[in-house]
Order: structure tokens, then sequence, then C-alpha cells
């Protein structure tokens, strides 16, 4: 009776192993729901927005990196108080985290003030225009102005294997207001 008390137990402790526990288990969460936390939403959605606040045409780069993207989104970004806006767009890879692109746009009367120890090189648009390469950390940041707008074109620095700064500057080439 004992040598089956022993084998019952036995029996038991290897059902009670191996027996899957049903814990939940945390699914992450899909890319586009953690950015609409923070107010992301389609471009279409948010450069109408935009247009709407600046009341004023906005022009993205026809432009992008050669690089492998899975999302876009974007959000009008209001920075302290309602008139200080600023579009930002985010190219995105949901697999290939360095693969970041940003092009945040914000009216040209709203700049960015830029320290002069900051720029790295000083750049010529084809119109005409200025631009600057700025130290940023982990970034190659491109930042230029229109009549109307600056433009700050970003690029994650992981990637500089496969994108080169220099390419900003043709992505800020390619903004067409016509």
């Amino acid at each position: 009776m004992e040598k089956y008390a022993m084998v019952l137990v036995f029996i038991t402790c290897l059902w009670m192993v191996h027996t899957p526990l049903h814990a939940q288990v945390d699914q992450p969460q899909p890319l586009e729901d953690f950015y609409a936390e923070y107010g992301y939403k389609s471009l279409d959605e948010a450069v109408k927005e935009f247009e709407q606040h600046t009341k004023m045409n906005v022009y993205l780069p026809k432009k992008l990196p050669s690089l492998a993207f899975t999302h876009v989104l974007a959000r009008v970004h209001r920075l302290g108080g309602n008139e200080n806006v600023e579009l930002n767009v985010e190219y995105l890879n949901e697999h290939v985290p360095e693969n970041h692109y940003n092009v945040d746009i914000r009216p040209a009367e709203q700049k960015l003030f830029i320290h002069e120890k900051r720029i790295i090189e000083q750049v010529r648009l084809k119109t005409g225009e200025k631009g600057v390469f700025v130290k940023v950390p982990g970034f190659h940041v491109f930042i230029f102005e229109t009549e109307q707008w600056q433009y700050r074109l970003s690029m994650d620095q992981r990637v500089s294997n496969q994108f080169f700064p220099d390419q900003l500057v043709e992505i800020a080439n390619s903004i067409d207001s016509d």
C-alpha cells in the first residue's frame, strides 16, 4: 500500500510540474497605440490640423531616406502654449529601431535659436537659403528655413553606414512649394 501511495505522489508531482500555468502574458503594445498616447496620428490628419492651426500650407520633403520604414506617424505639438506649435513627423521601423527619421516643422517666426558653437557646417540649398548641420547627441540634424517655415530633419546616427548626412541636404532640396 505504501508503494502505491508513493507512486501516486510521484505521478501527482509530475502532473503538477508539467501542467502549464495559464498566466496572462503581456503582449507588446502596437507601435501606433504607444505613439497615440502621445498625440500621434496619421500624417494626413496631423498635417491638416497643423495647417488649420497655422492658417498656412505646409510642404513636406518629396524625398525620403533610402531606409525601410514600417510606420509614419505625426502630431501637432503645442510647445508652451497654444500659439507656439510644431509639426512632428516620425518615420519608424518597428523591426529595426535605428531606422528612425524625423521631420519637425514650425513657423519661421517661432524658429529655434541655434547657438553658433552647436553648428558643425553651413550649406547652401538649391533655393539659395542657408542650412546648418547641428550637433545633437545620437542624431545627424540639419536645420533650414523657407519663407514661412523652419525645418529640422534628423536621422539616427546608428545608420551612418547606410545613410550619410549629406542626404539630408538632398531631402531638404526636395521640398517644393509648387
